[in-house]
């Protein structure tokens, strides 16, 4: 676990208040950076995030409309995870 980077708090900015999925917030950050960010670098950076215990990842069930918690190693073999800060993480 190491100290997030900048660009790993910027994203944490970004899932603090709701569930988001990297392509939920890609265009919005890379607006706000003035730079294309991928959404790869962005579940890169939610994964870097999840290991070191400031956002909790979630598979959501469609079916059901409801998010359920999943590990980290599982966000990381999911094709849609989503994201949401950690109560810790919160002012």
């Amino acid at each position: 676990m190491g100290k997030p980077s900048a660009f790993e708090l910027e994203v944490l900015g970004w899932v603090a208040d709701d569930y988001e999925a990297p392509h939920t917030i890609a265009n919005d950050i890379s607006k706000a950076l003035k730079r294309t960010i991928s959404e790869a670098d962005i579940k890169q950076a939610l994964l870097a995030l999840a290991h070191n215990g400031l956002v909790q990842p979630y598979a959501y069930d469609a079916e059901r409309k409801r998010y359920s918690p999943i590990s980290a190693s599982e966000a990381q073999a999911s094709q849609d995870p989503w994201f949401m800060a950690a109560p810790a993480s919160r002012p």
